[in-house]
């Protein structure tokens, strides 16, 4: 017989008296757990415990586990139903079962060798832990995040010779280790812990509608004895817990759904508690991972743009051009020691066909300009306006330019904003849309889209005069302020076009390092201190008359529109209640005609309108042309005291205008009895002659009237 041999006679020999075992192995892995059970024994079995182990117990009340001869170090209880905790060693006795449990938790190397269990002075068992490092899924730990409410699935990997060994679930609590079900036991899918074993590699656990008290750390294992097959019914059998999972469940603050839509955009404000305002801040996309927020300064991951606003305590969030699949379940959070309070946003997108498209409006500088706004009827909700920055993230009017913008009363889901005294600064792309505030949230539904373009009120200059043209610049494109970002490599450039600069049809005037070029009829001045880039042209002639852009580089375009007067001008008289024909040259073929009063050409432009051949307007104005004499003639008939004053011919090609200014003198025929009278009177300073005719004053009539023909 071999030694090998001899030596497993006697070790079977030393654990078997009358059929009972007195000695067990229990085999957990590095980084693991493990549960064993410690089987009573009976009192006539009480004798066969040495007695120099019987007085090393002495130190022992109840049950123990210890290690070695010397069993220290140990773990004791007398209490019943109750675990007892010595740093990584955990004891439970419960009489009616027949066996203490022990617990031993974050197994090493180190913790394998010879353990003894048993009851104080009565009876004892030998232990053997063996602790291995060969699995690869063995001994691993993970971190679950959960949410109230939430339902999560995680697995837990087990080698190949457990596929048919029982699967357990338990928690590590106040009382530390609790079965939570097991891959024996007949499951309903109502169950707050489902366990559902693949037996090929993995069994997954399933816990429900997840509440705080969930909260916590998790084991998963195999039940097994000291061999690699399925325990039997008579196996003193262990649980060797080859997964740790803990489980976090977060606070939240509240929940919220906001309704967006397709194509358009959504703002969203997350308000914290005011003593978390420096704590890092988080979004959570979807139930992905966390996406930290940066404090003060906005972050893009794709349509998603957010930001920690630290002064006001809040987080934002700006998701660009919808699409369906951005709907569903977004959480901002503020992190907190081991945990974190979150907002849940249920985001809903519909569609927006009956919201408009984006438009394009012109403002004048100095003046007002409207915007048109859609937002959802069924809703009561708060008007917005925002303004995109250079990342095109829409941002709120600043509360110091909140008083140039008011919105009008809303009829049918549609509402007015104005902006009054329109500078530069205003150019830019504006959303409106409705805003719906709550208690810790604040969300902005974007509806409408406006391109805002500026232009400068019309330079009106005279054929053969001088006209200044003055281009202010945004201070961000001073020489300075380049210089002192360090992106400018030579000095800014302004420039002056016709045409829109830096196109390929745009002809360049003057440039501001031509001061000091001699250049016929134009001049140039730079004013950095002002932000004012000004062209002096002088002798103009009638081509000269079109759009013109003030430039710097090629970021900043401002549009002005040059007019020019004719010189000669017509002074026509007529009288009340004849007809009038006024013949107005025109210098240009292909051009629109124009005649309208009032006391600055440009009016034509805002309040005339153009006339063809024979058109006619309320019966009195008519406009008829000849082409190859380049005159065109405008008839006024029935004329009225009120008719006498200020008109303009006026020609218009691609945005180019040209004006004849017309003095219209109305007089009125004196009657038989009128002479008589007058020359009844003595009046010496009178000669012979008679006045016949009087002139009406234009003063009397509105500078601003315009004719619309």
């Amino acid at each position: 017989m071999t030694a090998a041999a001899t030596i497993t006679i006697i070790f079977i020999t030393l654990c078997l008296i009358s059929g009972q075992v007195l000695c067990f192995k229990v085999i957990g892995c590095s980084g693991g757990s493990v549960m064993l059970k410690c089987m009573y024994k009976s009192d006539e079995q009480h004798n066969s415990t040495p007695l120099n182990q019987r007085e090393s117990n002495d130190q022992f009340k109840g049950k123990y586990f210890c290690r070695n001869r010397d069993c220290k170090p140990g773990i004791s209880t007398e209490l019943q139903r109750r675990w007892v905790n010595n740093e990584r060693f955990t004891l439970y006795d419960d009489e009616n079962s027949r066996f203490f449990t022990v617990f031993i938790r974050n197994l090493s190397r180190e913790d394998a060798g010879k353990y003894t269990c048993g009851n104080n002075q009565k009876w004892s068992r030998d232990v053997e832990l063996e602790v291995n490092n060969n699995s690869s899924s063995c001994g691993t730990s993970v971190i679950r995040s959960a949410y109230k409410g939430q339902t999560i699935t995680f697995s837990c990997e087990y080698e190949h010779e457990f596929e048919t060994h029982t699967k357990v679930l338990y928690r590590v609590n106040r009382d530390p280790v609790l079965v939570l079900n097991s891959s024996q036991s007949s499951q309903s899918s109502e169950e707050k812990f489902i366990l559902s074993d693949s037996q090929k590699d993995h069994f997954t656990v399933t816990i429900r509608d997840i509440s705080a008290e969930e909260r916590g750390v998790y084991l998963c294992g195999v039940e097994r004895d000291g061999a690699d097959k399925p325990p039997s019914e008579t196996s003193n059998t262990h649980i060797t817990f080859i997964k740790e999972i803990e489980l976090k469940v977060h606070r939240q603050i509240t929940s919220v759904q906001v309704e967006a839509y397709i194509s358009k955009s959504v703002f969203i404000k997350c308000k914290f508690p005011e003593e978390f305002k420096e704590n890092k801040k988080f979004i959570q996309i979807h139930s992905s991972q966390k996406i930290p927020v940066e404090q003060n300064q906005w972050i893009r991951h794709d349509r998603v743009h957010v930001f920690d606003d630290t002064s006001a305590g809040v987080s934002k969030v700006f998701i660009s051009d919808l699409t369906a699949a951005d709907g569903g379940t977004y959480r901002c959070g503020v992190n907190i020691a081991d945990d974190h309070l979150f907002t849940e946003i249920t985001l809903k997108i519909s569609q927006g066909d009956h919201f408009r498209e984006s438009s394009e409006s012109v403002a004048v500088i100095g003046e007002s300009v409207k915007l048109s706004c859609n937002y959802p009827e069924k809703q009561q909700l708060i008007k917005h306006i925002c303004k995109e920055n250079e990342e095109k993230i829409c941002q709120s009017i600043s509360s110091s330019e909140k008083q140039r913008f008011e919105f009008s009363d809303s009829t049918a889901g549609v509402y007015t904003a104005s902006i009054s005294n329109v500078s530069l600064k205003d150019a830019g792309v504006y959303w409106c849309g409705a805003e719906t505030r709550h208690e810790h949230l604040t969300s902005v539904s974007l509806t409408n889209k406006h391109q805002l373009t500026l232009t400068m009120p019309p330079v009106i200059g005279r054929e053969g005069d001088s006209v200044e043209i003055k281009c202010p610049y945004d201070e961000k494109h001073t020489e300075e302020t380049c210089l002192r970002s360090g992106k400018c490599l030579s000095k800014v450039v302004k420039y002056l076009c016709k045409g829109k600069c830096f196109t390929k049809d745009a002809q360049n005037i003057i440039r501001s390092d031509e001061d000091n070029v001699i250049k016929p009829k134009i001049s140039v001045k730079d004013d950095t201190e002002l932000n004012l880039f000004t062209v002096n042209m002088t002798e103009l002639r009638a081509e000269d008359a079109g759009k013109y852009w003030c430039a710097v580089r090629d970021v900043f375009n401002l549009l002005l529109e040059l007019m020019i007067i004719m010189k000669d001008a017509v002074i026509h008289e007529a009288s009340v209640g004849g007809s009038a024909s006024i013949s107005c040259k025109h210098i240009r073929k292909q051009t629109q005609k124009f005649f309208c009063r009032g006391d600055q050409p440009n009016i034509c432009i805002r309040d005339g309108a153009p006339v063809s051949s024979n058109n006619r307007i309320n019966g009195r104005f008519s406009l008829t042309e000849e082409t190859s004499a380049g005159v065109f003639t405008v008839k006024i008939s029935d004329l009225r005291e009120e008719d006498s004053g200020k008109y303009w011919c006026a020609e218009e090609s691609s945005g180019s205008f040209i004006f004849t200014e017309v003095q219209l003198h109305l007089t009125r025929e004196m009657t038989t009895s009128d002479t008589k009278r007058e020359t009844s009177q003595e009046k010496p300073e009178m000669t012979s002659s008679v006045i016949e005719k009087e002139t009406i004053q234009e003063t009397e009539k509105p500078d601003s009237f315009c004719q619309r023909l």
